[in-house]
């Protein structure tokens, strides 16, 4: 009977002091969290949350250890302790989580088993959306005016955001006075535009580069003249942008080199690649035909210099092996048919001499020969 008595008399006693502790556990927490409510954030907030930080120098409760979750919608962060070691107070960096509600909840668990646990409701708002675009301004190539008006433009309400702009220029940030959804630029560099919702105070920031580009002043060259693979190099002169090249008009390449077979007057085309503007560079790839077949089926059957810049004051003379002049003809005539006064010649190699004037207007002197075949 003693023992029963004993029995009985201690286990309410137990039960008394655990319930005691239970409420003491439950009484600090709701003491806590009646300071919570609710929070409302930004996408990509850093907050801070603890309990019981009046207690054992700010570690929470002797003997406890807490456990945080988030729950509702799709939380895409982390949550971290603040003290090593302790878990009564975590950073919750919310990163990219969408916006929408959710709840942060923290359970105690103490020394004596008993559990309970608070909730603070968390309102995570967007944050402005927007973006601008990186702009290259028209100059040009001599004085570097600009030739057109650039905008940055976010495309916000200004009656539902606010506006800072800062411009760097590479010595350094400034603040703009602007304060209006749009600027216009006058100088190369860094803008950055930080946009904040009247309303609910979430700001979000862009940044944009100003370059300029110019259409290019260019000047070609041929290499090779008179070889069966001539080189033409196209030289920007003057320029700021950056150019591409074509010598079909067509087909377009960052190289400003193009071997060609075929003698002839080439336009290559010189375009900026942010459509600042284009150059037509002429060049002449002077050449002749190593051979050629007059027997009247259309093809081959005269013969000419090719790719002449100045046709009209060259003097082109054609030679039999003795030296004899066959014919005397004019470049910018469909050329020698291969008969001597009317005759037809014989099939063998011919030698010609040929002054002409070249893009300079500078007299010159070329000779070779060629092969007539029947």
């Amino acid at each position: 009977m003693h023992i029963r008595f004993t029995i009985k008399t201690r286990v309410p006693a137990l039960i008394f002091s655990r319930l005691a502790t239970c409420f003491l556990l439950f009484f600090v927490l709701c003491f806590f969290g009646s300071a919570w409510g609710q929070q409302t954030i930004c996408i990509g907030s850093v907050k801070n949350y603890a309990v019981d930080k009046t207690e054992n120098a700010g570690l929470g409760t002797s003997g406890s250890t807490y456990n945080w979750n988030v729950i509702g919608g799709s939380f895409l962060g982390t949550i971290s302790p603040i003290v090593n070691g302790s878990t009564n107070a975590v950073t919750i960096d919310w990163n990219q989580t969408p916006a929408g509600t959710y709840t942060v909840i923290v359970q105690e668990n103490n020394a004596a088993g008993c559990i309970d646990s608070k909730a603070l409701q968390v309102i995570i708002k967007s944050l402005p959306t927007f973006s601008i675009n990186d702009l290259v301004a028209c100059i040009d190539p001599i004085s570097e005016v600009w030739l057109n008006t650039e905008v940055l433009q976010t495309g916000l309400s200004p009656n539902i955001y606010s506006f800072v702009w800062q411009f760097d220029d590479g010595t350094g940030t400034i603040t703009l006075p602007n304060t209006t959804s749009s600027i216009t630029v006058t100088s190369i560099g860094l803008y950055t535009v930080t946009v904040t919702n009247l309303i609910t105070g979430c700001q979000a920031s862009d940044s944009a580069t100003v370059t300029t580009s110019s259409v290019p002043n260019a000047t070609g060259v041929v290499e090779n003249l008179f070889e069966s693979i001539q080189t033409i190099v196209v030289s920007v002169s003057s320029g700021v942008g950056s150019y591409e090249y074509a010598i079909d008009g067509i087909n377009f390449q960052d190289s400003p080199v193009f071997n060609v077979t075929e003698p002839g007057i080439y336009l290559v085309i010189v375009r900026d690649k942010f459509y600042c503007g284009e150059t037509k560079v002429k060049v002449n790839a002077i050449g002749y035909p190593k051979f050629f077949t007059p027997n009247g089926d259309g093809y081959n059957d005269t013969w000419n210099i090719k790719g002449l810049p100045n046709p009209s004051k060259a003097k082109l003379f054609i030679f039999d092996r003795y030296g004899k002049v066959i014919k005397e003809i004019a470049p910018s005539s469909p050329g020698w048919d291969g008969t001597y006064n009317g005759v037809p010649v014989v099939s063998t190699d011919y030698w010609f001499t040929l002054d002409y004037y070249d893009t300079e207007n500078q007299l010159q002197t070329f000779k070779s020969h060629f092969t007539l075949k029947r």
